[in-house]
């Protein structure tokens, strides 16, 4: 009664999967009980969880049966399975007798039901290395999609485990919300933001920094200075001792370096690029970059990265202590999974994979996108969330979206905020806008601001990238 290729599996191993054949029995026979009992472990295991095909078939009949609102006993479990012509395929009406006889309550349904997801888990884990190590054995597989399907296999099991989770009290959740909300009053009395900071008081006040959870969009169009900001964020959190994990898709890692050393020092951005530095320069540069080089900035400037690798060297970092901040520049250039799939479903896997990984690791993710050309057509420059390149799910899927544009001035604005105000940001930016802030001057910006990590005593070899 075992799915063949279950069999297969089974027979190329040489070993009896994880099963618990007699928990099964003692869970349908308990289902049929107690008529409410499926709700208490609706959530553990489903139709896939069972080993025996038979245990499968009796327990969708009792799904359908809950489904209509009908009581769940012997004789509708029986009507239902004759209904479709399965109540012999099962070993009969004595067969489905036989399992109500086996218990006498549904007392510990939960417990054995947690058993039945258990081995359910174990054997999708033997059935998913086979099919890993299968694939990999073909030398027509590209690395990528070979690393990502094997990854997405893995996540989707992740997710079955995930949603085991019955979720919480209201006493308990309280107690969360109490503890989060005193931790956030006693930053506010000490005149810093509850979240990371951003460098821009006003932006603090509207978001309370960067929160963790949080997936924040960066919209612009191009050219407009959102790569400079987003490094302006970086450095800004990393000098106040927090890691942040830089992507940077559009630019190599040096290439980035400038553009916060031209912020650093004043220098012109062009000077830098070119090579035209002066002997004041260089004494500019090197004192510059006697800060810089100990951040705590972990920078990845690998071309074609998948969001699924973005994923996994965020929970690698953040498991070393190593991710409290992840900057992406820009979305619209991570490589989508699947290859085939239109431009707006890739965009949508994208944005929903990182909002996912912001709840998972408990971060805030702050990802650049492009704004459609459209925008620039309009005699009034002021971009919203229609405005958003590929796809809706970046609104849908964003806490925060920041528009930057041009008119007279360099503008920001909050144009979706779940956890507080929206409206226009008041700041500075100099000409060639790599140096932001409150107000002008700000030629010193992080010249009293110490780097808080001293990276001596991390061993090199130990980088997660």
């Amino acid at each position: 009664m075992v799915d063949k290729k279950q069999n297969m599996q089974d027979s190329a191993i040489g070993r009896v999967p994880p099963q618990a054949t007699d928990v099964e029995k003692a869970v349908l026979g308990a289902l049929m009980l107690e008529m409410d009992a499926i709700h208490r472990i609706s959530d553990v295991i489903d139709t896939s969880s069972f080993y025996d095909g038979r245990h499968q078939i009796i327990f969708d009949a009792i799904k359908k049966i809950s489904s209509d609102k009908k009581p769940i006993d012997l004789i509708s479990v029986t009507q239902e399975l004759k209904n479709r012509n399965k109540l012999d395929g099962v070993g009969g009406p004595l067969y489905v007798t036989q399992l109500t006889s086996r218990v006498a309550s549904a007392a510990h349904i939960e417990f054995h039901a947690r058993i039945i997801a258990q081995k359910f888990i174990q054997r999708e884990l033997i059935r998913i290395s086979s099919e890993i190590q299968h694939d990999s054995y073909d030398d027509a597989m590209d690395m990528d999609d070979l690393l990502s399907d094997a990854r997405g296999k893995l996540n989707d099991v992740d997710n079955l485990v995930s949603c085991a989770n019955s979720g919480q009290t209201s006493q308990v959740v309280a107690a969360e919300a109490l503890q989060e909300l005193e931790r956030d009053c006693k930053a506010t009395q000490l005149g810093i933001s509850p979240g990371l900071p951003t460098g821009l008081s006003d932006l603090d006040r509207a978001l309370g920094g960067w929160r963790k959870t949080n997936l924040i969009i960066l919209a612009a169009r191009p050219g407009i200075g959102k790569s400079s900001l987003a490094l302006h964020f970086a450095v800004v959190a990393a000098m106040n001792g927090h890691w942040v994990n830089f992507y940077g898709l559009e630019m190599k890692n040096h290439d980035y370096f400038r553009i916060i050393l031209s912020g650093m020092t004043g220098i012109p951005r062009t000077d830098i690029r070119d090579g035209r530095l002066t002997e004041e320069d260089w004494k500019k540069v090197h004192e510059a970059t006697a800060k810089l080089e100990r951040l705590p900035i972990i920078w990845n400037d690998h071309a074609g990265i998948t969001v699924n690798q973005i994923r996994s060297n965020t929970i690698r970092n953040k498991r070393a202590g190593r991710c409290e901040l992840v900057i992406i520049d820009y979305l619209q250039l991570v490589k989508p999974t699947d290859k085939k799939a239109i431009r707006e479903q890739q965009v949508s896997e994208i944005s929903r994979t990182l909002k996912e990984t912001a709840l998972g690791e408990d971060l805030p993710i702050i990802a650049l996108s492009q704004l459609n050309r459209d925008v620039e057509k309009r005699a009034d420059k002021e971009p919203n969330t229609a405005d958003l390149r590929e796809s809706g799910a970046l609104e849908q899927d964003a806490d925060v979206i920041l528009f930057l544009w041009e008119d007279d001035k360099l503008r920001l604005k909050v144009g979706k905020n779940r956890r507080g105000k929206k409206g226009p940001i008041d700041f500075w930016a100099n000409e060639e806008k790599v140096l932001f802030g409150d107000s002008e001057p700000y030629d010193q910006a992080f010249a009293d601001m110490p780097p808080a990590y001293d990276f001596n005593e991390i061993p090199s070899e130990d980088t997660p990238f």
